[in-house]
């Protein structure tokens, strides 16, 4: 039990570092080969290169076949109040998306948890010991349910509920910003005296 523990956390660190590398840009040359790293900077007589290992090399354009330079992510925080209509609505549409995916992990996290606990009580309490009474050995089985579906339900409802809160967030924020246009959100219907029904 403790090295299937030992392995499972040994893992799940391996992925989260994995998970937050950035890939590599790549250099193709004309001869074949190819460079793997960082590109720092290009101009009409030559490309600047990091590999992978820190050496900095220099080619000229014509030993280059071609490049490949990853796409960096750029986070840039939305003002509702910035955006138009359409903005708003596809800005809303995203927040709704965002609550719906936290709202289901959640609630499934929630669930594989009850019913884990549930399954794993019932099979601790109908365990027989395959030895003496002081081994019970059967009892293996429910506390292994118990503590992989606590794992699932919890890491369901850790990424779960934030996404949820976040996308509740925008979407009211969203909501708000419309209003100044006098425009009710997707799935709503104005009434007038600004009565909103909205229909989720």
């Amino acid at each position: 039990m403790k090295r299937i523990l030992i392995s499972a956390i040994i893992l799940v660190i391996i992925s989260l570092q994995a998970y937050g590398q950035q890939l590599p840009d790549t250099l193709y040359l004309k001869n074949g080969y190819k460079a793997v790293g960082k590109l720092l900077g290009q101009s009409k007589t030559e490309y600047r290169f990091q590999a992978s290992d820190g050496l900095l090399f220099t080619f000229s354009p014509d030993e280059v076949e071609k490049i490949i330079i990853t796409p960096e992510m750029i986070i840039r925080k939305v003002d509702p109040d910035t955006l138009n209509v359409d903005q708003l609505n596809l800005y809303a549409g995203k927040a709704v998306k965002m609550r719906n995916q936290g709202r289901a992990l959640t609630l499934t996290g929630l669930g594989v948890m009850t019913t884990g606990f549930v399954t794993g009580i019932i099979m601790l309490n109908s365990a027989k010991p395959h030895g003496p009474p002081e081994d019970p050995h059967g009892s293996w089985a429910g506390a292994f349910v118990i503590g992989l579906t606590g794992l699932v339900g919890i890491t369901d409802i850790i990424i779960g509920i934030p996404l949820w809160a976040v996308g509740g967030s925008r979407k009211a924020k969203a909501e708000l910003s419309l209003q100044k246009f006098n425009i009710a959100s997707e799935g709503s219907m104005a009434l007038g005296l600004l009565i909103t029904v909205r229909f989720n």
